[in-house]
C-alpha cells in the first residue's frame, strides 16, 4: 500500500481558476496553477514551468475548457439582449475594466450570458443551469458592480443577502466576491459566522457588512437585530434546497420578515422541480424565467452505472479499480448517510488509501480544513454525504462514485456536478444493487435526458411513479453493513472497542 500512499503527494488546487488576478506574468512560483500529476510523472524545473505560464497568458485562451452549448428556453416581459463577450459589460453597463479583466472565462457562459443583463436591468431571475455552469459567478459579478458604483448611496445597513444551504457553500460565494473585488474597498462582504452572529446579537450598533451570506438556521437567529432597511437584492442559491422541508421553515421566516424591502429576487439551481419553481414565481415581480438544459446533468460528465451485486461488493469493486488504477485522484465518494460514509473510511485507511470523510456530524472547522486539505490535494479520495454535494466548486476532480444510488434526481445532478466542471470532462459511476432497482431508474433517466449512452436492459426498467418517488425520498433503502470482516470477528471487535471505551470512560473519571 505504500504506493498508494505516494498518490497524496499532488499539486494545488485551485478553486479560483474562473478568475485571474491580472494580465502580468506569474511572479511567485507559489501562485502558479500546476496541471493535476499526482504521481509526479511530469516534473519540471520552475524556470520552465514560469517560462510556459508566461508563453499562456501572452497567447490567445483557446485552450481553455468552454462548456459545451446546451438547449436554453428565456422567458418574461422584453428580456434583455443576452452579452457575447464581457467586454459588453463595459459598453453597455460601464462595468469597470479592472473587473472584467479578473474573469477568466473566454466568453459568458449561457447562464453569465442570460442572467448578467437580467440584474443589471434590475429584473427579477429565476433561473436553472447545469452544475459547473458558471452561475456563481452570474450574480456575484452583476451585484459586485452595482455596489461598486455607489448605487446604493452612503446608506449603512445590509444591501445584498445570499441564502445557501451549507457553511462550504457560504465561504465559496465569499471567495467568489474576494477575487473578483481585490483591492476593492467601496462595500465589505461578510459570512454569518458563530462569531458575527455573537457579535451582531450582542453588541449594539454591530454591522454584518454590505453583503452577508448566511445559511437559513443562523440567519434567523438575527433577523430582528440586522439591518435590511437598504436591501437591494436577495440571492437564494441552490433555491430548491433552501425550500426544501429541511429548510423550509426557516426560510419562510426569512421571506417574511424581508417582504417588502427587498427590491430584486434571484433564485438560481441546477434543479428546479416544477412545485419549487411555482412557489417561487409566485415570489417575484415581472421575473426573467431563464430554463438551460433543466433536470439534466452537465453534458461534461461520463455517466456509468455498475453493478455491484451486494454491499460487499461494492468494496471489492472500490479496491479493484484501486488496484487497475480507474481510480484517478482526485475522487469524490458519496453515501447515503453518515454511518455509512465512516465505515467506508475506515475501511479504506486500513487499506493505506489517501482519505478523509466529511459530513454533518463534523465541527465547521473541522469541516473547513478537510475541504482546504482537498484543494491542496492532500487527501486524494474524500467521502461525502450529500452535505458536500450543493454546490462546491473544486476545480479538477476527475472521478465522482455514487457508493449508495441517490434518492432522487435532483441529489443525483447535484453529486455527480462536483465533476466536469466548466467545461472539463468528467466521470460519475453508480453502484447499485437488487435493493436498487426503484432508484436506478431515476439515475437511468437522467443519463437518457443527459445524452448519455443507455444500454439495452436500462431501457427496459420503465419509469419511476410519483408516489414511489416521495416514498424514496422519506426513506432510504435499507442496506448491510459497509465491512469485509467476518461477522465473528466483526462482533468481537465490537465487544473490545466498547470495552476499550468503558476503560477510558473510568479513567476520565
Amino acid at each position: 500500500m505504500d504506493f498508494f500512499r505516494l498518490l497524496s503527494r499532488g499539486t494545488k488546487l485551485d478553486n479560483a481558476e474562473a478568475f485571474t488576478k491580472s494580465g502580468k506574468p506569474v511572479e511567485d512560483e507559489d501562485n502558479i496553477i500546476r496541471p493535476l500529476d499526482f504521481f509526479h510523472t511530469h516534473s519540471t524545473p520552475a524556470q520552465e514551468v514560469r517560462e510556459k505560464e508566461i508563453k499562456r497568458q501572452s497567447e490567445p485562451e483557446s485552450h481553455v475548457p468552454v462548456i459545451p452549448y446546451q438547449k436554453s428556453k428565456t422567458t418574461g416581459n422584453d428580456v434583455p439582449h443576452p452579452l457575447t463577450t464581457f467586454q459588453d459589460l463595459v459598453s453597455r453597463f460601464q462595468v469597470s475594466e479592472s473587473l472584467v479583466s479578473r474573469i477568466k472565462f473566454p466568453a459568458p457562459t449561457q447562464i453569465q450570458s442570460e442572467a448578467i443583463p437580467g440584474i443589471l436591468h434590475d429584473r427579477d431571475i429565476l433561473a436553472s443551469a447545469p452544475t459547473g455552469s458558471g452561475k456563481t459567478l452570474a450574480y456575484v459579478l452583476p451585484i459586485a458592480h452595482i455596489l461598486q458604483k455607489g448605487q446604493q448611496g452612503s446608506t449603512n445597513g445590509i444591501k445584498a443577502l445570499i441564502l445557501v444551504p451549507t457553511k462550504e457553500l457560504a465561504t465559496q460565494v465569499l471567495e467568489a466576491f474576494t477575487i473578483l473585488t481585490r483591492g476593492a474597498t467601496t462595500f465589505k462582504v461578510q459570512v454569518l459566522t458563530k462569531s458575527l452572529l455573537a457579535r451582531v446579537t450582542s453588541e449594539a450598533g454591530a454591522k454584518a457588512g454590505d453583503v452577508l451570506i448566511a445559511t437559513p438556521l443562523r440567519l434567523v437567529r438575527a433577523l430582528a437585530v440586522l439591518d435590511f432597511g437598504s436591501l437591494r437584492h436577495l440571492v437564494l442559491d441552490e433555491a430548491d434546497k433552501l425550500f426544501d422541508p429541511a429548510f423550509a421553515p426557516q426560510t419562510d421566516d426569512i421571506l417574511a420578515h424581508l417582504r417588502g424591502r427587498t427590491q430584486q429576487k434571484i433564485f438560481l439551481s441546477a434543479t428546479l422541480p416544477s412545485s419549487i419553481e411555482t412557489l417561487a414565481l409566485n415570489l417575484m415581480t415581472a421575473p426573467l424565467r431563464i430554463l438551460i438544459s433543466p433536470g439534466q446533468a452537465a453534458a461534461t460528465v461520463a455517466q456509468k452505472l455498475v453493478y455491484a451485486g451486494s454491499e460487499a461488493g461494492k468494496l471489492l469493486a472500490i479496491r479493484q479499480m484501486l488496484k487497475t488504477g480507474d481510480l484517478t485522484p482526485p475522487v469524490l465518494i458519496f453515501l447515503q448517510s453518515i454511518e455509512r460514509a465512516n465505515a467506508l473510511f475506515h475501511e479504506l485507511v486500513y487499506d493505506g488509501v489517501n482519505v478523509d470523510v466529511i459530513h454533518g456530524e463534523r465541527t465547521e472547522t473541522q469541516r473547513r480544513a478537510v475541504v482546504e486539505r482537498f484543494k491542496k490535494a492532500e487527501v486524494w479520495v474524500l467521502i461525502c454525504t450529500d452535505v458536500f454535494a450543493r454546490g462546491i466548486d473544486v476545480h479538477g476532480v476527475n472521478l465522482v462514485i455514487n457508493y449508495d444510488v441517490p434518492q432522487s434526481a435532483q441529489a443525483y445532478i447535484h453529486r455527480i456536478g462536483r465533476t466536469g466542471r466548466a467545461g472539463k470532462q468528467g466521470k460519475a459511476v453508480t453502484f447499485f444493487t437488487k435493493d436498487d432497482v426503484e432508484s436506478v431508474k431515476i439515475v437511468v433517466n437522467v443519463m437518457k435526458e443527459s445524452g448519455c449512452e443507455v444500454q439495452e436492459w436500462m431501457t427496459r426498467l420503465g419509469k419511476v411513479d410519483k408516489k414511489t418517488k416521495k416514498q424514496l425520498k422519506r426513506k432510504p433503502v435499507e442496506r448491510d453493513d459497509i465491512s469485509t470482516q467476518p461477522k465473528k470477528r466483526k462482533r468481537k471487535n465490537q465487544s473490545r472497542d466498547k470495552d476499550n471505551g468503558r476503560e477510558l470512560s473510568t479513567k476520565d473519571e
